[in-house]
């Protein structure tokens, strides 16, 4: 039998396995969906029976079939992009201390077989993975809780599958043979950026699995796919670390709401939740605190289009210049040293000397210049309140911020 073949059946194999565990979850689905109308129904029928502590248990009831439902739901999700594109990758894998070649088909979603609990396909996120990306045919490891699992890649193959078909599978030794590549980048261009776990470059690869980095900044030129390797980094901390990291604690600034609409689809095809997702413009407006107009970007290209107002250049090129923020570094360090003049006050009658308005000061010297300024506040509003039993209304605090 062919290679070509024998690939095409293990394909034919996957998806059926597939439709069966798409047959039982919504089979899932719909049991759950009925006992949960069941309850409801039960629950208004009978309320005037039903004491509190009752009533209680069969919501905590409801909402565990609710979430299980939603659990369901989402795996159902991954299983209908499980049968479009099943997978992008194979290699064969003989590690040192095992006799047996380990043949993983590389994809988007790790699926499991119910019957052999092997993994028929292998998410492209898991530690083993990485090695299609990184290397060649022969020698090669991946790393796994700290351990390095040594061996040799004996075969690496790339396919594209789409709708459930094959459309080629190519043998390379290379990580992204440049044919593939290619097909990719010559696709029909979309409204949305899409994917690119089937065309992951070494160099990208090392950087949306680094572990070691706090602080990563990636540079690049317009083009080179900085946004999209940041978003598929998200995807695999968002899996490697499930256990700490959830969507909840990752937000996307956007340059503008065009851009968030394009990056939108990226997530969710990798099987994520969405994250919380801003613009530059809506961060500018809360730490302004909504107090101080701005030109939007869209109202400056507007303006720029419409008029050749050689002076509004002129402050544009300004305000993006190195010497901006070297003069507002100046102005910084001005206002630190001796734009605040402490000197003695009294609030209601009671005297706050300059030392301790000083020391307070200083102590919140890590803070953003205003907050310091809160800070100086509440301080002495506390200890009004507890040396002299007098509590500060929302009025006088006002005027103490203007002292």
């Amino acid at each position: 039998m062919s290679e070509q073949k024998k690939e095409e059946n293990y394909l034919s194999d996957l998806l059926r396995k597939v439709d069966l565990k798409l047959k039982e979850i919504n089979d899932a689905i719909k049991d759950k969906s009925n006992e949960i109308d069941d309850m409801h129904k039960h629950m208004q029928d009978h309320k005037r029976d039903m004491d509190f502590l009752e009533k209680n248990a069969m919501r905590e009831v409801i909402r565990n079939y609710s979430l299980q439902g939603n659990h369901s739901v989402e795996n159902r999700k991954r299983l209908i992009r499980l049968k479009d594109t099943a997978y992008f990758g194979r290699i064969d894998f003989l590690q040192n201390s095992v006799q047996t070649t380990q043949n993983l088909y590389i994809g988007v979603h790790n699926f499991q077989d119910t019957d052999s609990k092997k993994n028929l396909v292998v998410d492209w996120r898991a530690p083993i993975s990485s090695m299609f990306y990184d290397f060649e045919l022969g020698r090669a490891y991946y790393e796994i809780k700290e351990k390095r699992i040594e061996g040799d890649v004996l075969l690496k193959r790339q396919f594209k599958i789409r709708e459930g078909k094959m459309e080629y599978m190519l043998d390379t030794d290379l990580a992204i043979h440049d044919e593939v590549l290619q097909k990719e980048l010559n696709q029909a261009s979309s409204s949305k950026m899409k994917n690119i776990v089937a065309t992951i470059q070494k160099e990208q690869n090392a950087i949306i699995r680094n572990e070691e980095a706090r602080h990563l900044i990636i540079q690049g030129v317009a083009g080179s796919g900085k946004t999209s390797i940041a978003l598929h980094r998200i995807a695999f901390l968002l899996y490697r670390f499930k256990e700490t990291i959830t969507s909840e604690d990752i937000l996307i600034i956007s340059p503008n709401k065009v851009f968030a609409s394009y990056i939108s689809n990226v997530l969710p095809e990798l099987g994520e939740e969405t994250v919380a997702e801003t613009s530059v413009e809506e961060v500018a407006e809360e730490l302004l605190e909504y107090q101080i107009k701005f030109q939007t970007f869209f109202e400056q290209v507007t303006e720029l289009l419409e008029k050749n107002d050689e002076k509004l250049i002129e402050r544009i090129q300004f305000k993006s210049s190195r010497e901006l923020i070297q003069k507002m570094d100046e102005y910084h360090v001005w206002l630190q040293n001796d734009g605040f003049k402490i000197e003695d006050i009294f609030v209601k009658g009671k005297p706050v000397p300059a030392w301790f308005i000083r020391e307070t000061f200083e102590r919140y010297n890590r803070m953003p210049l205003l907050k310091r300024f809160n800070e100086v506040v509440r301080e002495i509003v506390d200890n009004m309140f507890r040396f002299y039993k007098i509590e500060i209304q929302y009025k006088d605090r006002t005027a103490l911020h203007t002292t």
